[in-house]
């Protein structure tokens, strides 16, 4: 009995002690990492072949036949005057190649001869009608011979109108003997020389506004769900690889071709300096919205990231206190795990100290000492 008091009494001597003090407990040693922004995205099934269209194509070609008679003269390098060629620039308005004017001159003046002769006759047919529908008013004149006039005055103005529009026609084909540019830009092609016979539809010229060019690719639902009109994306071409042209995603086909089974996506270019030339071949790097999330991301190890919460992760901080160092936890928004890594997507600034040993055993705000 004596000894079982002796030991409740020991034991009231230890908690009252404990209560008086408070005992410290030492920092928790950890080892941290400071964090800076990676470049490294995994772009898989974000990159593909490119072709550099121009942005507006036109195939000009004539509506009507006739032997070619002059092109449009530019001055060469050398100060002298020569033919249009491929790779010049034009601009909208130009007149680039003529053909024989002479047969279709020919052509307007015969129907406006005959326009004017119809025009003469509906005149004579009006008067007849007027001067006839006076006459039968008195009953000068019989119903038929009345009947006579009026047809006669509507056969001449159908006569009429058939010849002026024979001379319009004719004059629309004298201003088609000229094929003018429909917009600035450049020659991509040309299919006609000086005395070549062009036929109807036959393309001439191939024309091109390269101010702004183009790339038109085939992309996976999988991956134009996360794409949107405005985007932004990378161009680089081979013929100029020490150089890469930035670009935006200008059309969505909101249907998939029922061959591929792929989405077709525009991107536009902007070419002011024209170092892009239609037909080049490169690569295109589109961001989707995840990978361009990801662009933004850290990697830190798998010890550093704990669970705050269900189903919420986050990692603790060093931070400075009147104290000292404290760890301070902070949620953030993880991604991909990269071998022994991890994307954080959210909740990270560079330069900040993250605990990446000793991370399981800390709490919020506990002081802890930075190992080296």
């Amino acid at each position: 009995m004596k000894a079982t008091i002796g030991l409740l009494s020991a034991t009231v001597v230890i908690v009252g002690c404990g209560s008086a003090k408070k005992i410290d407990q030492p920092p928790q040693g950890v080892q941290t990492h400071r964090i800076e922004m990676t470049q490294n995205v995994n772009d898989s099934g974000l990159r593909f072949s490119a072709l550099v269209m121009p942005d507006t194509q036109a195939q000009l070609a004539f509506r009507i036949p006739g032997y070619v008679a002059s092109l449009k003269q530019v001055r060469g390098l050398d100060g002298r005057m020569r033919d249009i060629a491929e790779g010049d620039r034009i601009s909208r308005g130009e007149v680039l190649v003529r053909i024989r004017a002479a047969e279709y001159q020919d052509r307007v003046q015969q129907a406006s001869s005959q326009a004017v002769a119809a025009e003469a006759s509906a005149q004579k047919a009006k008067l007849d009608y007027e001067r006839a529908s006076r006459l039968y008013e008195t009953r000068s004149i019989t119903k038929p011979e009345f009947d006579t006039a009026r047809a006669q005055y509507d056969a001449m103005q159908a006569q009429m109108s058939a010849a002026q529009a024979q001379a319009s026609e004719a004059k629309t084909a004298l201003l088609d003997t000229a094929l003018v540019a429909p917009f600035n830009g450049e020659i991509v092609k040309k299919a006609v020389e000086l005395g070549s016979f062009v036929g109807p539809g036959v393309p001439t010229f191939s024309i091109a506004d390269t101010d702004s060019v183009k790339i038109v690719v085939g992309v996976p639902d999988r991956i134009v769900q996360s794409l949107r009109l405005g985007q932004p994306a990378e161009v680089s071409v081979d013929a100029l690889f020490a150089r890469t042209f930035q670009a935006r995603i200008s059309r969505m086909a909101s249907a998939a071709d029922p061959q591929t089974r792929n989405f077709e996506v525009e991107v536009a270019i902007p070419n002011r300096e024209h170092l892009l030339k239609v037909g080049m071949i490169g690569s295109l790097q589109l961001v989707s919205d995840e990978a361009e999330k990801q662009q933004h991301s850290f990697v830190v190890p798998l010890s550093a990231v704990v669970k705050s919460g269900e189903g919420k992760y986050g990692v603790f901080l060093v931070s400075k206190s009147a104290t000292g160092n404290i760890a301070q936890l902070r949620q953030v928004e993880v991604g991909a795990v990269v071998g022994s890594d991890i994307r954080v997507v959210s909740g990270l600034a560079s330069g900040e100290m993250v605990v990446t040993t000793g991370a399981l055993f800390l709490k919020d705000k506990q002081r802890v000492e930075v190992l080296k």
